[in-house]
Formats: C-alpha cells, structure tokens, sequence
C-alpha cells in the first residue's frame, strides 16, 4: 500500500516525477496523495495530457484540487484521458474535469468534497457501480451526467447544483439530499420512473427546469401537476401508466415563478420531459425586434436574433434548432421577444461554436439545415432549408444568414457584411 504525495515542486503537472515526494510516477503507486494545508497553502495538479495508465488510488485531501483538462479525440469509456479505480475527497477537497474527453473515476468512492464536471457531456464515468458517495457536492457546469442507459446513482447525502443547461440521469432512489438549479438556463433532471416519494429537496426551479423520466424504467407518465404544500414548497405529482404514482415532495420555485400546466413530452430518446406548457408560449406573431421578415402568421420566429414571438400552437423561442428553425428548443431570440434568454442563448452559442472548432469535430455535418438537426439551421418545411447561420424561406421572404459560401456577404436588412473564407461554416 505505497504512497506518494505531492509536492508541487517544479510545476503543477500531475504526471512530473519531480511534483512527487517519492521522486517517480504517480502511477506506479497504490495511493496518490494530493493535500495542501490551509486555504491560502493549497495543492493544485493539473492533467493536462492523456495517460492509458490508471492510477489505483487517489486521494485529495484538504485544500487539495485536482484539475482533469486533457483532451483525445479517440478518448471512450474504454480508453479515457484518466481514469483511476477508486478516489475519496475529503471535505474542503475537489475534482475538476474540465475536458469533453472520457474520465473514468472508478467504483468505489467517497466524496465528501466537491466534484465538478464542466463542458462534458455523458463522459464522466463511474465504473460498473455508477455510485456517488459521500456528504459533498456534485457541480454540473454546461454538463450531462450519467445517460439513459447508465444512470448515476447519487447518495441522498450529496448536493447537486446544475447551471449552464446542464441534465443529470439517476438512478433508483438516489437523487441527492438537494438539488439547486439554475433558473436563467434550461435544466433537466431525469429520475427512475419506478420511484415512489422523492422526499429530495429541488429549489430554484423554474419554466425552463424539466423534470425527466428515463424511457428505459417501464414506467409511461400520463399527468403530472404541481399541487402547493403547506409551507409554500410544492409537490410534484406524477400519475403514470399502471397505477403508479410517483412524487417529488418537496420542490421550491425561482424568485417570481408560479407553476403553470405541466405538459409531458418525448425527447429523440423517448425520455419523458415534464414541462411548464405555459412558460412556453408566445403572444401571437409579435414582431418584437426582429432581423428580417420570416416567421409571419405566428410561426414562432423561424429566424433572426431576436425572432418573433410564437402563437398559441408554437413555442416562442425565436429560432428553433438553434439559430433559426421551427421546432427547435432554443435560437438567438432574447427573452420575452419570442427567444430564450440572451445569456441562455449566448451560452449554447459559445458551446456549440467550441464543439464545431475542436480539433475532434471539425466542421459540422451537413444535416444544418434540417428540421430535426440539432445545431445551427432552419426548418426544411418551409422552402428552403436555412444554414448554419440562416433559416428557411418562408412566403417571399428569404432566409436571415444561410450558410456562407466563400466569401460571400450576407445582405439581409441591418446586418453589416460578415465573410467567411472557407466553403461553409457548421454545414
């Protein structure tokens, strides 16, 4: 049961032999010890390049950090840039992974500091046990955690905060003691279906909170509505499809939201999304600060930064699937002017442009234009598909910003000129 501690030495590179008290190879040795000794005395190593070797144990101790930032286009839950067989934190200690790479953490665990995963999407992994352990904190950042198949199950001892259009998959009964989201930006948390009471508390929900049912459970939600409890909390009542009930009782409402009717729907995996129908609805085609004309008679703003407001059968997010469809979930609309919140939009905005950047992607396929595509385009039922920047065309009305060809302007109505010099950009 060797050890080897660190010593921060030379630099803050976690695989340098000369950061370790024994002078070699953190891997070569049972358990790595990462502890600083006081909030101004800390310890910080940085993974910053992958390594196929696991460490067998790691330790961050007291003011002790350790940052996962490595990155490898080939990286999978089976090869990932890090990954060690068990870990334990203890309470003012922490884990980063910050890297859109694989990180295995391994099976046994305690946390009881704080664990944050940042830009990463269903690449966080826990081993076959798929168990968080301990009293600390789970900080979601831009980041999914666990997927449909392969729920995490998370210790009713821990916290969860979700910010930056994060979404958690759980497992059976093992939601967290708490769970924070953040109400400027669209969250989900998807629990299993087979619960009965969830006594976990869930504050700061919102219209853009969804609460999630794994499709994978067995279970069909066919209702839900929030019924108002004595302390002004209120309870999610969920009736499902065979006589279950499945309940979130103690659930605390954003600063100025009152629930509306609760809307369920599937997402491309068949998960179901429980949702505020009202949150979601625009005022009947008010062209409120639109950048060109398309979205007439109501549509929901196919397009512009800041689209039209929806109607009564179409969602106001000003630009669907992302900047400027119908039927998509979000554009580049600001609040209350038929889009998503500025920030909220900006956020996805700046994720999906490091996506399409990333020496992993590349330039993006050329299903933008689609309807049902996820990334930058318009709707393809009406005229012409739009583009990476664009939408369709609706009526006479041409699409705001398609996608550019080399060198080529777009002219709609205020823009300035914008050139892009390769063959298309996100298409």
């Amino acid at each position: 049961m060797a050890s080897t501690y660190w010593t921060g030495g030379s630099n803050g590179n976690f695989y340098s032999v000369k950061n370790w008290s024994t002078g070699a190879s953190p891997t070569t040795y049972h358990d790595v010890d990462i502890t600083g000794t006081s909030s101004t005395a800390t310890a910080e190593a940085v993974v910053g390049t992958a390594s196929s070797t696991a460490v067998p144990s790691l330790t961050i101790g007291d003011y002790g950090t350790l940052d996962i930032t490595a990155s490898s286009c080939k990286s999978s839950e089976s090869s990932p840039v890090f990954s060690t067989s068990s870990f334990q934190v203890s309470q003012h200690g922490s884990i980063v992974v910050n890297t859109d790479s694989a990180v295995q953490l391994g099976d046994i665990n305690v946390m009881n500091g704080t664990l944050t995963i940042e830009n990463n999407r269903s690449n966080v992994f826990m081993g076959d046990g798929e168990r968080l352990n301990g009293n600390g904190t789970l900080n979601l950042v831009n980041s999914t955690f666990g997927s449909q198949t392969d729920g995490v199950n998370i210790a009713n001892s821990m916290h969860i905060t979700l910010t930056g259009d994060s979404a958690v998959y759980t497992g059976f009964l093992a939601t967290g003691v708490s769970v924070s989201f953040d109400a400027k930006s669209s969250e989900q948390f998807f629990l299993n279906g087979q619960d009965t009471t969830v006594d976990t508390s869930f504050s700061n929900v919102s219209g853009k909170t969804e609460f999630g049912i794994t499709a994978n459970t067995g279970e069909t939600p066919l209702s839900a509505s929030y019924v108002k409890n004595s302390d002004n909390s209120y309870s999610l009542v969920v009736q499902e499809s065979d006589n279950h009930t499945l309940t979130l009782s103690n659930v605390s409402m954003a600063s100025g939201y009152t629930p509306g009717t609760l809307q369920i729907t599937q997402d491309k995996s068949g998960n179901y999304l429980i949702s505020d129908a009202s949150a979601n609805k625009g005022n009947s085609d008010n062209h409120c600060g639109h950048w060109d004309h398309n979205g007439h008679s109501g549509r929901g703003g196919h397009s512009g930064w800041n689209a039209h407001d929806g109607s009564s059968t179409h969602n106001n997010h000003g630009g669907g699937t992302a900047c400027g469809g119908q039927s998509g979930n979000w554009g580049w609309g600001f609040g209350g002017c038929g889009g998503s919140d500025l920030a909220s939009s900006i956020q996805k905005i700046i994720s999906a442009m490091n996506g399409a950047f990333s020496s992993c992607n590349g330039w993006q396929p050329s299903n933008c234009g689609s309807s049902s595509s996820s990334w930058f385009g318009g709707s393809s039922s009406f005229g012409k598909s739009g583009g990476a920047w664009g939408s369709s065309t609706v009526s006479s009305h041409a699409g705001s910003h398609d996608c550019f060809s080399s060198t080529t302007p777009s002219t709609s109505h205020s823009q300035p000129p914008v050139y892009h010099n390769t063959s298309h950009w996100g298409c």
